[in-house]
């Protein structure tokens, strides 16, 4: 086959960072980009070149080639790769930039009503959307581009491209704006280095096979771009800012707990323990939400007697029964050990299952239903995070070991695109330790009382006062 002569940078003027992730050789590189930063315009350029260096590495080699490409429904390719995108209608995104990309002559034939491209050398590029995760059965990919990742489903991976890839030791590219931390940022951006896009450094795994790249819309340098985005962030809501325009996983369109903030609310350990031996908490309770297929959730919180709530500690497990007599592993016996370590006086529990209350009474457990109060509890809950003129502290922290409790309260969000009192019904995902927090807050009247002799009033019936 003739020679042919690509550069990957050819009439291309790329920035700063797109020319960092050119120059990477990592196995998996991740690109966590603010909108309109240029990620999807490097990412096409990064999968052609990989693509590349695998034919000149003599990759799938010896092939023996089909008869006729254009006969055979399924031939079997000598190097196969996938462009995977939300939805098909967003992959037209992807075949837009590799076509301004992958020189003419080295194109065999581009199948539009089949979503592929055969390259000659028997190439195979395939454009598939990941809707349905289930359709992403492979017997063996040698690379990968998801583009948009954070919107798609965890099982995307997890389920099925991670295996395809497996087979032959592929390699993938990421491009996407994040959606929060949701299983993108867990399963994928911690398995490499830190980036100041959120997160603690400690979270990441550091690994060698994995590189994240971070930029923001403000680092693409194109001018007329450049006063699009200033006059979104002098126009739009910060957190919306913060998401799209400065790529940060830490803040959530319609997030319902938008003053929560990791560096303020966040506490060590060791600290919600000392404080506890040395008796600064005056009065301990739990909220509890019952589960089963879902996650249940005992929440402990403890109070001081400056009106301050601290998160201490919480069981989060799903498939637990309540009660199995004799048997450690049962909601009934954990939370009598919960109840022994925290001094815990009242358990605020979910009104909705009666017998399960009934149940805790009648093993040694103070449990009394909870009033749920969705709105108001929620607008409780979100005062505690304000941080008080008078003190500089808010009226919430978290032990920083309650890993599900703090992902919950970054991802527990509002619907988008609805308005109305459905607008301020936060969505039934991410709730369980929302539930349980809402339900110690709203219900605790000795919680109450801590913050009335300190407020003189307790601090979300101002609103309500003034109104």
């Amino acid at each position: 086959m003739k020679t042919i002569y690509v550069d990957p940078f050819e009439g291309w003027k790329p920035h700063r960072k797109q020319i960092e992730v050119m120059q990477c050789d990592v196995r998996n590189i991740v690109m966590n980009c603010g909108r309109r930063g240029g990620k999807t315009n490097v990412g096409a350029r990064k999968f052609f070149d990989n693509i590349l260096a695998d034919i000149e590495k003599g990759k799938g080699l010896p092939y023996k080639p089909p008869r006729n490409l254009k006969v055979m429904k399924k031939p079997k390719p000598r190097l196969e790769y996938w462009c995977v995108s939300p939805t098909y209608a967003m992959s037209e995104i992807q075949q837009e930039e590799l076509a301004s990309v992958i020189p003419e002559e080295m194109i065999e034939s581009w199948d539009a009503s089949k979503n592929r491209i055969w390259l000659k050398g028997w190439v195979l590029i395939q454009f598939k959307s990941a809707d349905n995760p289930k359709t992403l059965v492979g017997k063996g990919l040698d690379g990968v581009w998801l583009d948009e990742a954070s919107k798609m489903k965890p099982e995307t991976w997890s389920g099925y491209l991670a295996y395809a890839l497996a087979d032959k030791g592929g390699w993938s590219i990421w491009t996407t704006t994040p959606e929060g931390m949701n299983w993108f940022y867990h399963d994928i951006v911690l398995n490499g280095q830190y980036t100041p896009a959120g997160g603690q450094p400690d979270e990441y795994r550091y690994d060698p096979e994995w590189r994240n790249f971070y930029w923001t819309s403000k680092d693409n340098p194109l001018p007329e771009l450049q006063k699009n985005i200033q006059r979104m962030i002098e126009t739009m809501p910060k957190r919306y800012v913060d998401r799209e325009i400065f790529a940060r996983f830490d803040v959530f369109f319609g997030q319902v707990y938008e003053e929560f903030d990791r560096s303020i609310h966040v506490v060590p350990r060791d600290l919600c323990e000392q404080k506890f031996r040395n008796g600064h908490f005056v009065h301990v309770e739990a909220g509890k939400d019952w589960g089963f297929t879902n996650p249940g959730v005992t929440l402990v919180g403890a109070m001081t007697s400056n009106g301050e709530l601290w998160i201490v500690d919480a069981i989060y497990k799903p498939q637990m029964e309540i009660l199995i007599p004799g048997d450690p592993n049962c909601w009934v016996a954990q939370d009598k050990e919960l109840m022994k370590k925290w001094k815990i006086r009242l358990f605020w529990c979910d009104e909705e299952d009666p017998s399960n209350i009934k149940t805790y009474q009648t093993n040694g457990l103070p449990a009394r239903p909870a009033k749920k109060h969705l709105k108001q509890g929620i607008r409780a809950v979100s005062t505690l995070f304000t941080v008080k003129s008078d003190n500089g502290r808010p009226n919430i922290f978290i032990s920083d070991h309650l890993k599900d409790v703090i992902q919950e309260l970054t991802n527990y969000r509002y619907p988008e695109d609805v308005a109305g009192d459905k607008a301020e019904i936060p969505l039934k995902e991410n709730d369980h330790a929302m539930d349980a927090l809402r339900y110690l807050v709203w219900n605790s009247k000795t919680f109450h009382q801590l913050l009335i002799a300190r407020f003189k009033v307790i601090p979300w019936k101002i609103a309500d006062k003034a109104a």
